[in-house]
């Protein structure tokens, strides 16, 4: 079980196979599991145990998470084939709120193709909805804000 002061409000402060989520990897600080409604050929969501509500919450105290959290989807990529460093095979982010659909930091994770282009959309840079994770990272190296 993720730590959290909300366990009962927060799905992914239950992630469980009890739960139906199907884990392809857990550690004491994070865990990564199949989107239930993925959008690309492979789609998985990376979590923090320590409940943080959204990228919005990040600061730079949160550097060396985001960096585990990244390394952790690229090693999950390329155990399947996918060259994680390839903007053409895959993408790496989150949702910005008030697009999030769950306020437990959750890292999308995505060996491309998409499934459709609603689907391309809904994860692509340079909208207000989506930012790459690599940005976020970039922008908290540099002390600021996360977010653009």
């Amino acid at each position: 079980m993720v730590f959290c002061c909300f366990p009962k409000s927060c799905p992914f402060c239950n992630v469980s196979v009890d739960n139906g989520f199907r884990i392809v990897h857990e550690d004491e600080h994070l865990i990564a599991f199949h989107d239930r409604s993925a959008g690309a050929a492979v789609h998985l969501l990376i979590i923090p145990r320590e409940h943080i509500t959204t990228v919005k919450a990040l600061d730079n105290s949160h550097i060396l998470l985001l960096e585990k959290m990244m390394n952790l989807g690229r090693r999950l990529l390329s155990d399947q084939g996918y060259n994680p460093d390839d903007d053409t095979q895959s993408r790496f982010g989150f949702h910005v709120p008030p697009f999030n659909s769950i306020n437990h930091l959750h890292m999308h994770v995505q060996a491309l193709p998409y499934k459709n282009a609603f689907r391309k959309l809904k994860y692509t840079r340079g909208y207000p909805w989506y930012i790459e994770a690599t940005h976020v990272l970039e922008r908290l190296r540099q002390g600021l804000d996360p977010l653009y």
